[in-house]
């Protein structure tokens, strides 16, 4: 959980490796939108605004624009005043107007006005983005120079989202006006899950010789129907006696095990800033809900997520997060079959856990 937020001051762009060069200004309570500072000079510095757990340790998930900010800020020189871009002059009126969106199959068209080859900047959020503060509790989705008024996003299906369009340099200067229904949506957009197809297809009928069996291996599934595992997993059955005595026989001959739990982690392919498609989608989900340890919320949007078809690789990576996320609400069985099926792209990554959970499975 979040017990606030730690403000950072930099003379150069803060990232995650001038961090720690950075002066910690102060803490502010959950649910502030503001903090004013008063720097030594009039020197441009750059800020960084970092959620805090409740031990008092920073997450360091930086995102330019989004909880850092990508120009340096001074002081005026006659009148000094608190370094605040919202107290920039408000530009005329919105640089970018006519937005509209709407869901196309697994992505979300936004479409809008904009003057030809200017650099703009797309949010998201789960609420309407109808000031400059809501910008602090939205996704910074992509920064692109337009082309054609119109982007496709890829975000998680079965919720609810809004969308903002703003001009790059204005970000920059602080001239942030956001108008809903001119430059920011007023009603959400959604991707359904329901209305997409699993990705999953029946077989072509497959001739054999009687009486061998044989067996149609399609996609993540085995059999003449595939299975996908977002149907399930098979139930516990129970053995006989004679078979769970054997069990105990073997178990006691067994070395004593105690494997040590694998740190979480998020994996190379989410650090890269992928720009939008599937692989962005899963790039948000492990920045917002794997590297803030909200377990429960992972599980939901990477449930969500994987009932869209996905690449093989992209899937994979899901599975393993997904994995990570049901160890650490307990589902040792549910996370040991994740796990199972990210091996095939992810084995080193994957076979720790695996030892992991079933040493915890072996102890019951």
């Amino acid at each position: 959980m979040k017990s606030g937020y730690v403000v950072y001051r930099s003379e150069t762009e803060i990232d995650s490796d001038s961090l720690s060069s950075s002066k910690r200004l102060g803490t502010i309570a959950a649910g502030a939108q503001s903090y004013t500072d008063l720097p030594p000079d009039n020197k441009p510095y750059f800020y960084a605004v970092l959620a805090q757990a409740e031990n008092g340790t920073p997450y360091t998930v930086l995102i330019p624009a989004r909880n850092t900010t990508t120009a340096g800020i001074a002081l005026p020189s006659a009148a000094p005043m608190a370094a605040n871009p919202m107290l920039a002059p408000p530009p005329s009126g919105p640089f970018v107007s006519g937005i509209e969106a709407k869901a196309n199959g697994d992505s979300i068209s936004i479409s809008y006005k904009a003057s030809p080859k200017s650099r703009l900047v797309l949010y998201r959020g789960g609420s309407p983005i109808a000031q400059a503060s809501d910008l602090l509790d939205a996704t910074l989705v992509a920064a692109f120079s337009d082309k054609n008024g119109s982007f496709a996003d890829y975000p998680v299906p079965g919720i609810d989202y809004y969308y903002a369009v703003l001009g790059e340099e204005d970000i920059k200067a602080g001239r942030i006006d956001i108008q809903l229904g001119v430059n920011s949506l007023s009603a959400p957009v959604q991707v359904r899950a329901s209305a997409v197809s699993s990705g999953f297809q029946e077989p072509p009928p497959t001739a054999r010789t009687p009486p061998l069996p044989y067996f149609l291996f399609e996609s993540e599934g085995i059999g003449s129907a595939a299975i996908s595992l977002d149907e399930g997993l098979p139930p516990p059955r129970t053995v006989s006696p004679e078979t769970n005595k054997a069990i105990s026989v073997l178990l006691a001959k067994a070395p004593p095990t105690n494997v040590a739990m694998p740190p979480i982690r998020v994996l190379p392919e989410e650090k890269s800033a992928p720009a939008g498609g599937e692989d962005y989608a899963l790039s948000l989900i492990a920045s917002d809900k794997i590297a803030s340890k909200d377990w429960p919320g992972a599980v939901d949007q990477l449930r969500k997520y994987l009932s869209l078809n996905r690449g093989p690789k992209a899937a994979a990576r899901a599975r393993y997060y997904l994995g990570e996320a049901l160890v650490s609400t307990g589902a040792m069985r549910d996370a040991f079959f994740e796990f199972i099926s990210a091996r095939m792209f992810y084995p080193v990554e994957s076979k720790p856990w695996i030892d992991y959970v079933l040493s915890k499975l072996s102890k019951g």
